[in-house]
């Protein structure tokens, strides 16, 4: 029998693909309920329509080259936006030092908002300060991915331009700049 989602071939019979797992004869329209509120969701959904919670993406399905982890069930206890300009002048004022929490902070909103851990203050934090700064480049850029890519999920209109703009800045070292821009991103996102 060969499997329609691999391709692989399997013995005659089989009610599961040996390669991916897939069961042969399975309805790829299955329903499916949010685990929060209980409304049908679309297969394959990650984040329910009605009461817009991570549901994650199907058990063993892959997101974007990512293996789908555990939803997000709760909302996080401090909150994920923030005022720009009063972010900008504390981080200027306490020369840089506030600016780790910000960056902490839209690190949090965009794992949660992806419903998977995939931004690391402290492993950023430490290759940075190995690389002497280095890494914050990439990771400017790598966070101004999540956002667009988090934009995809919701519906929100993409800014697409994003991520080389996050990259240009960074490197000119205008870094609060690329985080002010990303922030105001993350703070449409949440309806702020």
């Amino acid at each position: 029998m060969r499997c329609d989602n691999c391709g692989n071939e399997s013995p005659e019979g089989s009610r599961f693909c040996i390669k991916c797992g897939k069961e042969f004869g399975a309805s790829s329209e299955r329903i499916t309920v949010c685990p929060h509120c209980g409304v049908q969701i679309a297969p394959g959904s990650l984040f329910c329509s009605a009461c817009g919670k991570s549901i994650g993406a199907p058990q063993g399905e892959v997101n974007h080259g990512r293996t789908s982890q555990p939803p997000l069930s709760e909302p996080p206890t401090r909150p994920l936006t923030s005022n720009i300009a009063l972010d900008v002048v504390l981080s200027v004022i306490t020369c840089g030092i506030y600016w780790f929490f910000w960056q902490a902070r839209q690190m949090r909103a965009i794992n949660y908002l992806l419903g998977q851990e995939r931004y690391s203050f402290w492993l950023w934090f430490f290759l940075t300060l190995i690389t002497c700064g280095l890494y914050n480049i990439y990771y400017e850029y790598y966070m101004a991915q999540g956002i667009v890519e988090v934009q995809d999920l919701r519906g929100y209109p993409r800014s697409k331009d994003l991520p080389v703009l996050s990259l240009i800045l960074t490197i000119i070292g205008l870094n609060i700049v690329t985080d002010a821009i990303q922030q105001n991103e993350i703070n449409k996102i949440f309806g702020k």
